[in-house]
């Protein structure tokens, strides 16, 4: 007796082609096990108890202009008929029902014609695999007619906070008016109105580099010849239109604590990624490197031990530590030095590293450093490295000198970012075989020269997942200078359902600020994907 079968056999004849025996498909494949049994009694009850609720669900909630004073509108009524539940159910288990007899027709005669094949593959796989997908398929329809309900039929738009507070008690969804309403503040913040002109002109300036880059990276174009002039513009873009927003010679100057919104995030995670890039490139490098410093390191650090005590000054009076101690009260230990022994404990630091380095690490400085480095930072999460150039950088700068506070949270998620995506090209590195540094040895090519035209574009290629995930991550981390008191786009949200117009809209701003963070993200991933493809990455 036959059963279902992934073979499709169109030599048969009709007459000696075997027929589908359904009982003897179930006896073998479901009530073959105790275990199976039960599984199939709970998925058929699950079934039932979907399509049951789904069947007599009450109607979508419809706004006050679709059914203004109770009174449904035409188009109120057609939506009501066409996500109206037992109408919608009725379809579900119509389409799935069509779908399992002509898999199971087609399994029957052997032969799997037009969308029959897919059918099996991938929705009826077997009774399970049927079951699963028409609740599955019930599910994810009621789930999208439930958030059209909230986001767009049931949802009010007026940015009038007058009209909203008249509706808001008979608005059965969202009220998106507070996005409308606050859009300058979601968008560049506290940035001044008159000056808005000049956001305008940075986007026009991407766009155009975006375009002519578009024309100029596709094949046989005219443009092919300025691909290096493109890449240059490109970054020189990034100062100019920084520069641009921050105000030109001779134009009025917008401080950087008036920058905010969607503009602060895109202005933080791209000066991130861009400057990041090359700093994580060097330290990947730097980790791999094997250039071997002079003997007698400490001697060295003996001679940096000395200009020291020249510029700071010999100890010359008793110095008192707190050492912090576990497991006492108090858990500090206070320790008086004389002006001898700090000087002792002096050398005996800075003199070490630098007798460590060459002992354990043969002198490779460069290594050494990177090595510390990119454990340091990867060691600590980002909001204390935040924290650390908000808070405690401006301790150890001198009374005069104060640094804008934007600059320090951009420099601090630089060297943050920088530590991982070393790692990240580190691995790639670590991937290219021995044969193609031999190869570029053998026609002459120095270490730079090799490194630069053969290694790295390989290692660069091989990681494009991971880089292109941290710097995902990264714009997402942005919402971490919220913390520090920078109003980027999560910190906005906040102010936003903090105005006594708008409160209570908890709801509709966070969904819109996760909207845009997804949408981003997503548009990334997806230009990664299509890189991906095109340089053939797991391919060859």
């Amino acid at each position: 007796m036959a059963t279902l079968s992934h073979t499709q056999d169109t030599s048969l004849t009709t007459s000696n082609r075997f027929e589908l025996d359904i009982p003897e498909y179930f006896r073998n494949t479901v009530f073959n096990s105790i275990w199976r049994v039960v599984f199939a009694i709970l998925m058929v009850a699950a079934n039932i108890i979907i399509i049951r609720a789904t069947f007599t669900a009450k109607p979508v909630g419809l706004s006050f202009f679709l059914a203004p004073n109770g009174v449904v509108t035409p188009l109120g009524n057609a939506i009501l008929f066409l996500t109206n539940g037992a109408l919608l159910t009725s379809i579900i288990v119509i389409l799935w029902l069509v779908g399992l007899v002509a898999v199971v027709i087609s399994a029957g005669r052997h032969h799997w014609p037009g969308p029959t094949q897919w059918l099996k593959d991938s929705l009826y796989t077997g009774p399970f695999g049927a079951m699963v997908t028409l609740a599955g398929v019930t599910l994810i329809v009621f789930a999208i007619r439930g958030l059209l309900s909230w986001a767009v039929f049931g949802a009010l738009f007026s940015t009038n906070p007058d009209a909203v507070k008249l509706l808001k008690d008979v608005t059965p969804g969202a009220i998106w008016g507070v996005i409308g309403a606050n859009t300058k503040l979601f968008s560049v913040g506290q940035f001044p109105s008159e000056q808005i002109w000049r956001v305008w002109a940075s986007l026009g300036i991407v766009l155009l580099l975006a375009a002519l880059s578009l024309l100029a990276w596709n094949f046989s174009s005219p443009l092919k010849a300025f691909r290096k002039v493109l890449v240059w513009l490109w970054l020189l873009s990034l100062p100019a239109i920084l520069w641009l927003l921050y105000g030109l010679p001779g134009m009025e100057t917008v401080p950087t604590l008036r920058w905010g919104g969607f503009l602060l995030t895109v202005v933080l995670s791209v000066v991130g990624v861009v400057v990041s890039f090359p700093i994580g490139l060097m330290l990947a490098l730097g980790r791999r490197s094997e250039v071997r410093g002079v003997p007698y390191l400490w001697m060295y650090g003996a001679g940096l031990l000395f200009i020291f005590w020249g510029v700071a000054g010999f100890p010359s009076e008793p110095v008192t530590l707190n050492i912090p101690v576990l497991f006492r009260d108090p858990p500090i230990w206070v320790v008086t030095l004389s002006p001898v022994a700090y000087a002792l404990l002096q050398a005996i630091f800075i003199v070490g590293i630098f007798w460590s380095i060459g002992y354990f690490l043969g002198g490779n400085i460069i290594k050494a450093f990177s090595v510390a480095y990119i454990e340091m930072i990867r060691g600590v999460p980002l909001i204390t490295v935040l924290f650390m150039a908000q808070i405690l950088l401006p301790i150890f700068l001198p009374k005069d000198v104060e640094i804008d506070n934007l600059l320090r949270v951009t420099v601090g998620i630089i060297l943050f970012s920088a530590a991982y995506l070393a790692e990240n090209v580190r691995g790639g590195l670590q991937a290219i075989p021995k044969g193609q540094y031999e190869a570029a040895m053998a026609v002459g090519l120095s270490n730079a020269q090799s490194m630069r035209l053969i290694i790295l574009p390989q290692a660069l290629r091989l990681v494009i997942p991971a880089i292109v995930g941290q710097f995902i991550s990264l714009f997402k981390d942005t919402s971490l200078v919220s913390i520090v008191g920078l109003l980027d786009l999560l910190k906005i949200a906040q102010v936003v359902v903090a105005q006594p117009d708008w409160l209570g809209l908890q709801r509709e701003t966070y969904a819109f600020v996760a909207l845009v963070y997804w949408i981003f993200s997503f548009a990334m991933s997806r230009t990664s994907q299509r890189l991906e493809k095109k340089l053939g990455v797991g391919q060859y």
